[in-house]
C-alpha cells in the first residue's frame, strides 16, 4: 500500500502516466477513457429472427439523448412526455421492423475495482426491454406458467484486465483503438434469468485472447443471454461456457427448465437471425444493424431528481401483479432504471445468486405426526460446490409449534442436487426431538415456487412422511 501511494505521488510529480501494474488500488479512468471502452467492448446482440422486443432506451419512446427536454421549464413534464407503462409497451408493438432497429439502444458504464487482490476493469452493458413475453415449461413436472411482465432488463457485465505497460487515467482524447490495446476480457458474465439461475459465464483460458466485439446470444421472448465464442449461433456448453454450476441455463426459447442443458433448447441462429451492433464495430462484423450506446450514469442521475407521486411513479414505471409479486422473482418496479452504483454489487450478487436465495430464515408450516397444523421457523444455510457432479450442501435448524402441541426442534443437512431450474433432490440425516430414536435419514424434494418452497421428505427409519410449504427471506 505504502509502495503504491509512493508509486503514485511519484508519477504525479514527474508527469509520466500512471500504468496498470504499477498500482494496486482501483483506477481512475478519464470520461474519454470510459467511453473509449464502453465503445470498444461493446457487443453484437443476436437475436431470434422472430423476436419481437429489442432493445431501447427506457425513455422510449424518447432517446436518452432527449433529456433535456424533459427539463424545460413550463414544458409538459416527465409524466406527460412518458405516459404510462402500459402504453409504452403498447405503442412499441405496433412499430415496424425496422422502426424497433431503429430505436434500438444499450446503456453502459466503466468502472474500476480491487477483488481478489487484483484490479480489474468492468464494462457493464443494460439491455432494457419494454416487455418480457415468455412461458416457463416445466421438466419433470409437465406445467406452463406465464411469464409476462413490463420492464426487463438484462445485464452483460466483461471484466478486463489492464496490459502490461497500459497508461491509464491520462488520455483525454482515448479512442476504441487505444482501448482495446490497453485492456484484455478475462471474464463473460450475462443474465439469464432471476431467481436461483446462475448467469451464463466465461473465464478466458490460459494463453486465450478473446477479440472484441464479443458475440452474445439473446433468448427469445424473456431475453436472458449467454456468449458465442465459437460463432456458430448456437449456444454450445463445452465451448460457449466455463461455469461448473449444476443448473446451467443458457439459451432456452421454449423456456425449458430441466437441469442438462440440450442444444434442442434453443433454435439456430442463422442468416435470419436479427444482429445489432454499434456503429464502430458494424465494419469487423458481418451484416448488423447499429444501436445507439448510451452512458448510465446520465439516466441515473436524471431518474433520481424528478419528483414522481407514488401514483405517476407507478403509473410510469408499472406495478408488479400480485400474482408474480406472491410467487415471482421480478419486481418490474425496479426494471426501468435500477439505482445500483457502478461499484460491482450488482454484479457480485449475480454471481452469488443461488447462494443467496437458498440460505437465509425460514418460516412456514406443516403437519406433525398427528397432522396437526404446526408452525416452522429457523434458520437455513447454503455451501454451493463448484462441481457439476458432486451435490451442494444445505443444513437447517428449525423449531416447530404445533397447535396445542409440545414444542419440537430438529436440525437437518442434506447434499442438494438440481434437476431442474426449480427442483433439487435432497438426500441426508437429521436429528428428530419429538422421535423415539433422534437421528434419522430423509430423502425428498425441494421445489423453489417463487419466494415459496415445498419441501416433501421421507424419514426412513420412522416411516413418517413430512411436507411442509415455507419461504426463505
Amino acid at each position: 500500500m505504502r509502495h503504491a501511494i509512493f508509486g503514485l505521488l511519484f508519477a504525479a510529480l514527474s508527469g509520466v502516466p500512471v500504468g496498470a501494474a504499477d498500482t494496486a488500488e482501483p483506477i481512475s479512468l478519464s470520461a474519454a477513457e470510459r467511453a473509449a471502452v464502453g465503445r470498444a467492448f461493446a457487443p453484437v446482440l443476436v437475436f431470434h429472427p422472430l423476436e419481437d422486443y429489442l432493445p431501447t432506451s427506457p425513455m422510449f419512446p424518447y432517446d436518452s439523448t432527449d433529456l433535456p427536454a424533459f427539463h424545460v421549464e413550463g414544458g409538459p413534464g416527465a409524466q406527460i412526455l412518458l405516459g404510462s407503462q402500459v402504453a409504452r409497451a403498447r405503442q412499441y408493438r405496433m412499430l415496424s421492423a425496422a422502426e424497433k432497429v431503429a430505436h434500438a439502444a444499450v446503456q453502459y458504464r466503466v468502472f474500476s475495482r480491487l477483488t481478489g487482490g487484483r484490479v480489474e476493469v468492468v464494462v457493464e452493458y443494460w439491455c432494457y426491454y419494454v416487455f418480457n413475453a415468455f412461458t416457463v415449461r416445466g421438466g419433470w413436472l409437465p406445467y406452463r406458467v406465464p411469464d409476462n411482465h413490463a420492464n426487463d432488463l438484462e445485464r452483460i457485465y466483461l471484466v478486463l484486465t489492464p496490459t502490461a505497460g497500459a497508461a491509464l487515467g491520462v488520455n483525454p482524447d482515448a479512442n476504441d483503438t487505444w482501448a482495446r490495446r490497453a485492456f484484455r476480457i478475462a471474464r463473460v458474465i450475462t443474465n439469464a434469468h432471476d431467481g436461483s439461475i446462475p448467469p451464463n459465464q466465461y473465464d478466458t483460458r490460459p494463453g486465450e485472447t478473446l477479440t472484441p466485439p464479443l458475440t452474445v446470444l439473446v433468448e427469445r421472448g424473456s431475453h436472458a443471454m449467454a456468449p458465442d465464442i465459437n460463432h456458430d449461433g448456437r449456444f454450445t456448453s463445452s465451448a460457449d461456457s466455463t461455469a461448473t454450476t449444476k443448473l446451467l441455463w443458457g439459451i432456452r426459447d421454449r423456456g425449458t427448465t430441466w437441469g442438462r442443458y440440450r442444444s434442442s433448447f434453443m433454435d439456430n441462429r442463422g442468416e435470419s437471425a436479427v444482429r445489432l451492433c454499434t456503429s464502430s464495430t458494424a465494419t469487423a462484423t458481418d451484416a448488423c444493424e447499429p444501436y445507439a450506446l448510451y452512458p448510465i450514469n446520465d439516466l441515473q442521475e436524471w431518474f433520481s431528481t424528478v419528483q414522481f407521486s407514488r401514483n405517476e411513479l407507478h403509473n410510469i414505471v408499472g406495478r408488479t401483479p400480485l400474482l408474480v409479486r406472491a410467487f415471482g422473482d421480478v419486481r418490474v418496479e425496479r426494471l426501468m432504471i435500477p439505482s445500483d452504483p457502478p461499484d460491482g454489487r450488482a454484479l457480485d450478487a449475480m454471481l452469488h445468486r443461488r447462494a443467496r436465495t437458498e440460505a437465509g430464515y425460514v418460516v412456514g408450516f406443516t403437519a406433525s405426526g398427528a397432522h396437526v397444523p404446526t408452525l416452522v421457523a429457523g434458520r437455513r444455510y447454503f455451501w454451493n460446490v463448484s462441481s457439476r457432479y458432486f451435490p451442494d450442501v444445505m443444513a437447517e435448524a428449525v423449531a416447530m409449534f404445533p397447535v396445542g402441541g409440545r414444542r419440537m426442534a430438529e436440525a437437518t443437512i442434506f447434499g442438494s442436487y438440481s434437476v431442474d431450474a426449480i427442483t433439487n433432490v435432497v438426500v441426508g440425516t437429521g436429528w428428530f426431538s419429538s422421535a423415539n430414536d433422534p437421528a434419522d435419514v430423509l430423502l425428498g424434494l425441494d421445489l423453489r415456487i417463487g419466494r415459496l418452497r415445498v419441501r416433501p421428505t421421507w424419514r426412513f427409519r420412522e416411516g413418517v412422511f413430512d411436507s411442509r410449504v415455507t419461504t426463505t427471506f
